[in-house]
């Protein structure tokens, strides 16, 4: 799929660092944008912040946990827009805490916006898609589908599940033409590791990962280049960042070291 002029795109979470940074790559490609987050102030701020070059621009406050929801945003979209070519399901948060910290409620939240927000998003929009002569889909999974991280088994199972999705939708959506992406990101300079700080374990700890990931991680404006470069050249997997293709290479060929890696580190935050 060429992104070009015109075109007709969908981002989630498009309030947040890399949501933001698609956005405004797109619009500056010409690109008509329905744009959704829970955050109005957060959507409003990427609205302000978009080229001048941008097609029409949508705003739509959504929670992407909520069936209903993401049942009238994609037809208020379609409406609106007249169609779909490019759906990026971006939203997505993290929750620094144990296994035996995290309550249920915790993973109905994780697994609602990082999973079904996935699922919502391509079930509403798969008709309209399927419509489309050049339509292609992205979904945001991680480099923890790769490895057990601990401290993040919430959002390990839940990208895991994205790729795994990803990977099905990839092989059965090539019958329709479309093309569809699974994204795997390391440490990016966005602020998501924030949004949920003061619910860690170990806020200090969390405070230190936050340090890293600014300090390591890629500009998100980058990583929503290396994104909608995958679409282009039709990739099944896109992984971003040094410590992407670092994880990915060491579990697949000595996943002892992975994981006696990841023992030792669980075994640092306990003390």
């Amino acid at each position: 799929m060429q992104i070009k002029q015109g075109q007709i795109a969908v981002v989630t979470g498009a309030g947040g660092g890399l949501g933001g940074a698609l956005a405004q790559d797109l619009a500056a490609r010409g690109c008509n944008l329905a744009l959704a987050d829970i955050s109005e102030e957060a959507l409003q701020k990427t609205v302000a912040s978009l080229s001048a070059n941008a097609g029409k621009v949508t705003q739509h406050v959504v929670d992407v946990t909520d069936r209903e929801q993401m049942k009238a945003f994609s037809e208020t979209v379609l409406s609106e827009h007249g169609g779909i070519n490019l759906l990026i399901n971006n939203a997505g948060i993290t929750l620094q805490k144990n296994f035996s910290t995290h309550s249920l409620e915790d993973w109905d939240r994780i697994v609602g916006i990082n999973f079904w927000g996935v699922i919502y998003g391509c079930h509403y929009f798969d008709e309209a898609l399927t419509k489309s002569s050049d339509a292609h889909v992205v979904n945001l999974s991680s480099m923890s589908s790769f490895v057990g991280l601990p401290g993040q088994s919430s959002y390990c199972a839940t990208k895991s599940a994205v790729q795994g999705v990803t990977d099905s939708l990839w092989a059965e959506w090539s019958m329709k033409g479309i093309g569809v992406t699974s994204i795997h990101p390391g440490a990016i300079r966005t602020e998501m590791i924030t949004a949920t700080l003061e619910e860690s374990d170990d806020i200090e700890a969390a405070k230190r990962n936050y340090a890293i990931q600014q300090k390591t991680g890629i500009d998100a404006d980058k990583a929503a280049a290396k994104i909608l470069r995958a679409v282009e050249k039709g990739k099944m997997r896109q992984r971003i960042g040094r410590d992407a293709y670092l994880f990915d290479y060491v579990t697949r060929f000595t996943p002892w070291l992975a994981n006696f890696a990841m023992k030792k580190i669980a075994k640092m935050e306990a003390r």
